[in-house]
């Protein structure tokens, strides 16, 4: 007997059975009940983030005549938008701060994640396409394939299988196979409509990388869904009764599934822990205040600069220089400022990445763990998308503030540059410049990285993906055949 012929056995036994229809028709509308969900709130959430960034925008354009850097305290509110697939996977998007303030002489870091407003229901997960076929799929896959051997047994047919022919080898292969198409057609429904969603939204949005990224996943999935296959077909081979492996494959969900991804959060966090935000911050401060006070320009610290600027125009006082030096203090001043933020900022992401790094190794014991790591960096929502966000609003934070010190230095007389009296409302002034400089500010762009970016920085989570289907096909192929 052919593996062909096994497997279309197979595939015919739970046919008939009632069971293949009715779990394909649950999945089914589980994976278009989570994507129309998700996609619907992945949508508002887009379009409020622009609303709000369109609003800054304007909020920061119509500002009046004012002194830059005054402007410069005024700041800048970023939003992060959230990933083309997010809808599909949300990994750490609802972990993650939503806004970022921008401002003179500080780094922030995003606050408003959607975690922190949302209701206690966080706590159970979000329903989405990645969670069910992270989840609830390789649970029904062990209910439908961990009996496939055992079944055979307990009904006295598997030696009259094995006599027509049919090797024992050939004959787990041959369930394998059946277990695979069993497989298809639970999950073929669903993820062919998903994808022919995100390829009609890629092509329509001229997005390649996002095509290429669904194309990934999908494969991604098929060799975990095939690892869950493979596994309960092993499991089912070493027991007796139907409910035995049902039993065992239950409880290696339990564990694998379950236990372990919530017992690595506190593992990670244990072996690397993370400083509080206030102690972290007033470790940055401290650093910052040795640097000097850039507000004041006869600061001892910025005496060499002082120097310096004079003896290059050949001049004696700052007020002969062609320039307002004011300006150049806080230009040097924020080069400093940034690169004392710069190097916190980094120590604190290294602790991120290590405990990353810890997740990522848990794959080889959880297959869950596996394709959750490489679904996230594939979606664009694991914490190296998170961080890279981050990072680009970091850099034009910095650029702009450099930008209005530009505009301090070169637009703004050293003569006017303290307050000089106060206004018809008895405000103090100074010099201010005129609104158009604001309005030709650039404005913020955010570049998501390919997908090679992605899946460089996750060699550990697409490792473990390929070691779990080498194992369960090393595991059937090695296995003895048993006595009956």
């Amino acid at each position: 007997m052919s593996v062909f012929r096994i497997a279309r056995h197979e595939l015919r036994q739970a046919w008939r059975a009632g069971t293949l229809a009715a779990l394909g028709i649950l999945v089914t509308l589980l994976l278009i009940g989570a994507g129309l969900a998700g996609r619907a709130q992945h949508a508002r959430d887009q379009a409020q983030r622009a609303r709000f960034q369109d609003l800054v925008k304007e909020q920061w354009n119509a500002q009046p005549d004012r002194h830059p850097h005054r402007v410069s305290h005024y700041g800048y509110l970023v939003f992060r938008p959230r990933a083309p697939l997010a809808f599909f996977d949300r990994g750490y998007e609802p972990y993650a701060g939503t806004a970022l303030f921008l401002e003179a002489h500080r780094q922030n870091t995003a606050n408003f994640s959607d975690a922190a407003q949302d209701s206690s229901t966080r706590r159970f997960g979000d329903l989405t396409m990645a969670m069910v076929l992270q989840m609830l799929v390789p649970l029904l896959i062990f209910a439908v394939a961990g009996v496939s051997v055992s079944r055979e047994r307990e009904a006295d047919t598997l030696a009259l299988l094995l006599s027509q022919a049919a090797s024992w080898r050939s004959f787990l292969w041959g369930k394998l196979c059946g277990s695979l198409l069993l497989v298809a057609c639970l999950v073929g429904p669903g993820v062919l409509l998903v994808g022919a969603w995100i390829g009609a939204e890629a092509v329509d949005q001229g997005t390649s990388d996002v095509m290429l990224r669904a194309l990934l996943l999908t494969v991604s999935y098929a060799l975990y869904l095939a690892t869950c296959a493979g596994i309960a077909v092993l499991v089912s081979s070493w027991h007796s009764t139907s409910r035995g492996a049902l039993v065992t494959l239950l409880g290696m969900w339990l564990v694998l599934w379950v236990v372990v991804p919530r017992v690595l959060p506190a593992v990670a966090t244990m072996l690397y822990p993370l400083p509080s935000r206030a102690s972290f911050e007033a470790e940055v401060e401290r650093r910052v205040r040795t640097l000097g006070d850039s507000h004041n320009p006869d600061d001892p610290t910025f005496a060499k600069l002082k120097a310096q600027a004079l003896a290059d125009h050949a001049v004696t006082r700052i007020e002969d220089l062609p320039f307002n030096y004011n300006g150049l203090v806080m230009t040097e001043s924020e080069k400093m400022t940034a690169a004392a933020y710069g190097e916190y900022m980094a120590g604190l992401v290294g602790i991120y990445q290590r405990q990353g790094t810890v997740v990522a190794l848990a794959g080889f014991l959880s297959p869950y763990v596996a394709i959750r790591t490489v679904s996230g960096a594939l979606a664009g929502v694991d914490l190296p998308h998170i961080i890279e966000f981050e990072r680009q609003a970091e850099e034009y934070r910095y650029a702009l503030i450099q930008h209005l010190n530009q505009l301090h230095t070169n637009e703004v007389a050293l003569a006017l540059d303290r307050y000089i009296g106060v206004d018809e409302h008895g405000a103090p002034t100074r010099q201010r410049i005129p609104q158009r400089f604001w309005q030709s500010t650039p404005a913020v762009a955010f570049t998501t990285p390919t997908v090679a970016w992605a899946l460089a920085r996750q060699p550990l989570g697409i490792a473990a993906v390929v070691c779990w289907l080498l194992l369960a096909s090393i595991g059937i192929a090695a296995r003895t055949r048993p006595a009956f």
